[in-house]
């Protein structure tokens, strides 16, 4: 007699979780389509960073862009799981950037079990850490409504910091429609942009990479404070760079667990070669006071961020 787990975990390979740990708590992951001027790949499967960035470097002009999975693909990772799962939880990419969590929602009514789907609302292993921390819930015996309970107290919690090499990529995707005015004074410098609450904000910006690094870590830094955090730095081409942030970062901050990976490449696409991210999962512990103090203040930095994004970066200072 065959015994079903009470809950499976599904995302997207927008991700970034590490293979070893979806394999060990098996989590199910669809892949995006990346598509490289007529030609289109299975993100992780028929197109890896080893071999897209090199490409994307050497061929600037290419167009390049991403394509949402199948209703279907869904529909066929929700039956794998379904072989051994009564329930799925499923993970995906910021709902306002991306038509995935829709595409996902469509796939659950066929589904065979019952599907709850979670706007992660980032990217990621931002993105990863909710639908890891939900798979740890799942792996202890939660029921489906506590996974979807831990899931959904993540998402506040988790985001994305990166340093941009240049804008070109981020403005061709359309991710940074709201600053499109001041392309031409945003050409010549590295952007840091945050991808948190379903937005993508412009944060910072810096003409060295030195003083981008060392402000990208900054940013982190001030964001954690001395709560507990789950991180992970992710690198289009240099890991020796991403090897000394993820470094300094874990002498600075409570770091409960730490990996080292490549951007993703459907995130690649948006953030171009030569861009470096830092996800993150803050373990919050805060009273009912200070949850609203916090949330106030979320409200107050995104408002701040939503007003930077729309001024002519000439105007501000700047950051180097």
């Amino acid at each position: 007699m065959n015994t079903f787990a009470p809950v499976a975990v599904v995302t997207d390979s927008a991700a970034g979780i590490p293979e070893a740990l979806g394999r060990q708590y098996r989590i199910g992951v669809v892949p995006f389509w990346v598509i490289m001027g007529k030609d289109s790949y299975r993100s992780g499967l028929d197109m890896t960073p080893e071999a897209f960035y090199p490409e994307l470097r050497a061929h600037p002009e290419m167009s390049v862009s991403t394509s949402v999975p199948a209703v279907q693909v869904f529909l066929e990772a929700y039956r794998q799981q379904a072989q051994w799962a009564k329930s799925i939880v499923s993970v995906h990419v910021a709902g306002k950037q991306s038509g995935t969590c829709s595409a996902a929602e469509i796939a659950g009514r066929e589904s065979p079990v019952p599907v709850t789907v979670i706007d992660s609302q980032t990217t990621a292993m931002g993105q990863g850490y909710v639908a890891l921390e939900a798979a740890r819930a799942a792996a202890e015996g939660a029921s489906h409504d506590e996974v979807v309970a831990k899931a959904r107290a993540v998402v506040p919690n988790a985001g994305v910091v990166a340093l941009l090499e240049t804008v070109t990529y981020a403005f061709k995707g359309g991710r940074l429609a709201s600053a499109a005015g001041t392309v031409g004074s945003l050409l010549k410098i590295s952007p840091l942009v945050r991808v948190q609450n379903n937005r993508v904000s412009l944060i910072g910006q810096a003409r060295r990479r030195s003083k981008g690094i060392a402000t990208l870590i900054e940013k982190v830094v001030d964001e954690v404070e001395d709560n507990p955090v789950h991180l992970t730095v992710h690198y289009a081409e240099d890991e020796t760079e991403g090897a000394y942030v993820l470094e300094e970062l874990k002498k600075m901050l409570h770091c409960v667990e730490s990996y080292l990976t490549r951007v993703p490449i459907e995130l690649g696409v948006h953030a171009g070669p030569g861009a470096i991210g830092v996800a993150y999962y803050i373990e919050r512990q805060l009273s009912g006071l200070s949850q609203q103090l916090e949330k106030l203040s979320g409200y107050a930095r995104g408002a701040k961020e939503a007003i930077l994004s729309r001024v002519p970066w000439t105007q501000k200072d700047e950051a180097d």
